[in-house]
């Protein structure tokens, strides 16, 4: 099977609107449920193939993405019973679209060189918005031959960013995310500031859209504030993540420190307040 045909597993927020612009350009989807029906279903009526398991998925394809929570959901997916490590091809290559350390993808690289299988780290930027509107930003990190034979399917979503070898684009997205997750938590307080001021809401924004304090977190507020409350804790895991790494370059990151130490649980519920 040509890459016309991609293995997608991570139908979730994300991954269902991702899946579904493969599908509208033109390339074979083929997946397996992972934690919910609700979007196989859906993506069904567009033409997605389903498979019972992972391994199934990557024995039809030459590229397969996953873009599930975490190191140990993607592990399950490559290595657990059924897992699309068993599948793939000699030529084929993984893009791993989740947030995790660069670490976890160059080992798996160095793995999978043997069997001649490429890795590519391509965590996304934008939101769910980006992800329906194929205007994401592809942060990719790996081979410049294994991006290229894989360009015209990573297209369908967004704009590629080659950021250099295996593990750089997990370096960039979570330089991204910690500059995201610090904005909202100061776009949260500021509004809490002026509103005990009486101050109109809508106006503050306004003013802040067109001033210094303009983000892609305050030009979309309506959107970033009712995604919050629902997405904190994979935010938490991606700033535990750099926090990691940055010790492992021995990167003092005192901002980041300041967040990880307030009490999300708590300030949760509270989001769309602010």
């Amino acid at each position: 099977m040509t890459s016309k045909t991609v293995g997608f597993i991570g139908l979730g927020d994300m991954g269902a609107p991702m899946a579904a612009n493969l599908l509208a350009k033109g390339f074979g989807v083929v997946s397996c449920a992972h934690r919910r029906r609700e979007a196989i279903e859906e993506l069904a009526q567009q033409g997605l193939i389903e498979k019972d398991n992972p391994r199934l998925v990557a024995d039809d394809v030459d590229i397969l993405m996953t873009i599930v929570i975490d190191e140990a959901q993607t592990d399950n997916v490559l290595r657990g019973e059924n897992g699309a490590l068993a599948g793939l091809k000699s030529g084929a290559t993984i893009i791993i679209m989740s947030t995790l350390s660069p670490d976890y993808c160059q080992a798996l690289g160095a793995e999978l060189a043997a069997r001649d299988i490429s890795v590519i780290d391509c965590p996304v930027s934008g939101a769910v918005m980006g992800a329906e509107n194929g205007t994401l930003a592809l942060i990719a990190g790996g081979g410049e031959a294994a991006v290229e034979r894989c360009r015209a399917a990573l297209e369908t979503m967004g704009t590629i960013f080659h950021c250099g070898d295996l593990g750089m684009g997990m370096v960039a997205k979570l330089a991204n995310n910690s500059i995201m997750f610090a904005t909202g938590s100061l776009v949260q307080e500021a509004r809490g500031l002026a509103r005990a001021y009486g101050m109109d809401m809508d106006l503050l924004m306004e003013i802040i859209k067109s001033g210094t304090a303009d983000s892609f977190i305050a030009q979309n507020w309506t959107h970033a504030a009712n995604f919050m409350p629902d997405s904190y804790k994979i935010m938490l895991k991606d700033l535990e993540i750099v926090k990691t790494v940055a010790a492992d370059k021995q990167v003092e990151m005192p901002m980041l420190e300041a967040h990880l130490s307030k009490d999300w649980e708590d300030l949760a519920p509270k989001f769309p307040e602010l």
